[in-house]
């Protein structure tokens, strides 16, 4: 062995530095394993509001997707929120991973729990405006104002309940395989309108009563979808220029 191959071998490969991801942060796990607890829970305890969901979508009825809210268990609604809580984790993840792998926020940035967890925040604020925009319209546009509410609030609460556990594989998928972050995010937005979609074929059922009632729908999908998601996109867009760097 010459003195180049001595050299070689005492100094070995250099090093390389591993690629900074949103996935290996600290604060980022936490809320992975937090969602991870929030859909064992779920999982465990809302089995059958689940099924009713979706068995639900082939019947021609105004009842509520999984009954009236109000019939539901303590074990249910514990179910049903700690689903939400999830859903609103996975829907920050997937927000946060949507803005770093555009650009929108700078990949050299430290704060990936932090950013997470506002964005985060801002899909519950956003179910909480729903949730009582719900409630109204529910009561003003229903035959059976108290019924109407109730249902429409079941449904609203269900649809959003499922879309958690859904959206925890996309999440998961863009956090850890950057090659593929887009196509992850991409199917996270697929389920999250697909969800919608439901949605809004239940909520059709409880207010179509005659012709009238097409243009309180169209108020509806202006006052419950269209404005609110206008107005998150400008809240994420401020904050990406005052806060989440």
């Amino acid at each position: 062995m010459d003195i180049a191959e001595v050299h070689t071998a005492a100094v070995g490969l250099m090093p390389v530095s591993r690629p900074l991801l949103p996935g290996y942060d600290s604060g980022v796990l936490a809320m992975i394993v937090v969602s991870f607890l929030f859909a064992s829970v779920g999982f465990k305890t809302a089995a059958g509001i689940w099924h009713q969901f979706f068995t639900d979508l082939s019947m021609r009825h105004r009842n509520s997707l999984t009954g009236n809210a109000s019939e539901r268990t303590n074990r249910e609604r514990l179910a049903v929120w700690a689903l939400l809580a999830q859903t609103f984790v996975c829907e920050g993840l997937l927000l946060f991973s949507w803005c770093y792998y555009t650009g929108l926020i700078p990949l050299n940035s430290p704060y990936f729990f932090r950013n997470s967890m506002v964005l985060a925040g801002l899909c519950a604020v956003l179910y909480v405006f729903q949730w009582s925009a719900c409630a109204a319209v529910g009561y003003a546009f229903a035959v059976q104002p108290i019924a109407g509410m109730r249902s429409f609030l079941g449904a609203f609460s269900s649809t959003q309940s499922v879309l958690g556990p859904l959206l925890l594989l996309p999440a998961l998928g863009a956090l850890f395989y950057p090659g593929m972050a887009m196509a992850f995010i991409y199917c996270g937005i697929g389920l999250f309108v697909l969800m919608r979609i439901f949605f809004h074929i239940k909520a059709f059922r409880i207010f179509y009563s005659g012709p009238l009632s097409l243009f309180y729908f169209f108020l509806y999908l202006c006052t419950l979808e269209i404005l609110p998601l206008i107005a998150l996109m400008t809240v994420i867009s401020i904050s990406l220029q005052h806060f989440l760097v």
